[in-house]
């Protein structure tokens, strides 16, 4: 396997981390009453600390795989003085406080509990995907265009991460909701979440059309380029997504409140094909991130 095909995956491992850690990280401390934000914490702490881990890993895998794409391939991935000179580079500016995102995540994950732990939790996830905007093909541009390009792919990723990372917390809730003690904050924090997925959703599109018109620069798609025909696949499954989206908010959520509704089930299906597609999504945005925008 080549290392540009390691970097894709590397690349999309670490944004599933990434957002996946926010997801966590907003539910606990937004989204659910603080009567029940202990036990979700409890819940989904394996799934913090494993994606803290694996936002490490691949963060530093990233570098190691970048530095071989740099220097003269394989031997260079471990050869310190690339990593020096990848570190010299705009992408290593920005990784370097990156990596050090990293490590106050995973400490957050490891080491703080209770209310403290999942404010520096969601604070440490939104510092690394802010830093994530600032790389790609959005540090294309200067000047103040170019800090709108980064401006709204920051809100894109957030927005993402909010739609993508809570619907694992989102599962780990479901249960609560049949359970007499715990039922009625397990709704509450089912209906805040497709509250707030109204924001998220149309700041996903609107900020996905704005990132598309800046990176592309013209209409309509040219589908010789490989990065374009992608990027149209990416939409498409996107949609896929709203409608499922506006399914669970005005029909499966609203029918949780009435007695012996099979809408449980339908949730878990959706939300579980919602995870399946965002995962797709990421895959090939990992992919077409690494392209030319504009030719083939």
């Amino acid at each position: 396997m080549s290392l540009a095909t390691w970097f894709v995956l590397c690349r999309f491992a670490h944004f599933m981390a990434v957002m996946q850690i926010f997801g966590v990280g907003i539910f606990t401390s937004l989204l659910v009453p603080q009567s029940f934000a202990g036990e979700m914490q409890n819940r989904l702490r394996p799934v913090l600390i494993g994606s803290a881990l694996l936002s490490m890993l691949t963060a530093v895998g990233m570098l190691a795989i970048q530095a071989g794409l740099m220097g003269n391939g394989w031997p260079d991935v471990i050869s310190l003085r690339i990593w020096q000179a990848v570190l010299g580079t705009t992408f290593g500016t920005v990784w370097r406080w990156h990596l050090l995102f990293a490590v106050l995540t995973l400490f957050a994950a490891l080491f703080c509990h209770a209310r403290l732990g999942r404010h520096l939790t969601l604070i440490a996830a939104t510092l690394l995907l802010v830093s994530l905007a600032l790389i790609g093909h959005a540090a294309m541009r200067e000047g103040g265009w170019g800090d709108v390009q980064r401006i709204n792919h920051a809100i894109h990723l957030l927005s993402a991460a909010y739609w993508f990372g809570c619907l694992l917390p989102l599962l780990v809730c479901l249960p609560y909701a049949h359970r007499e003690n715990q039922h009625h904050d397990a709704i509450r924090s089912l209906i805040r979440f497709s509250t707030g997925g109204h924001l998220a959703v149309a700041l996903v599109i609107l900020t996905g059309i704005i990132n598309s018109a800046l990176i592309v620069q013209g209409w309509p798609f040219n589908l010789s380029s490989i990065y374009q025909r992608l990027l149209l696949l990416k939409i498409a499954l996107v949609m896929v997504m709203v409608a499922l989206a506006i399914l669970n908010r005005y029909w499966v959520v609203p029918a949780l409140r009435r007695p012996n509704s099979r809408s449980p089930r339908n949730l878990v299906l959706i939300t579980y094909s919602e995870l399946v597609l965002s995962l797709g999504v990421l895959l090939l945005v990992s992919w077409f991130a690494t392209l030319e925008p504009i030719h083939a």
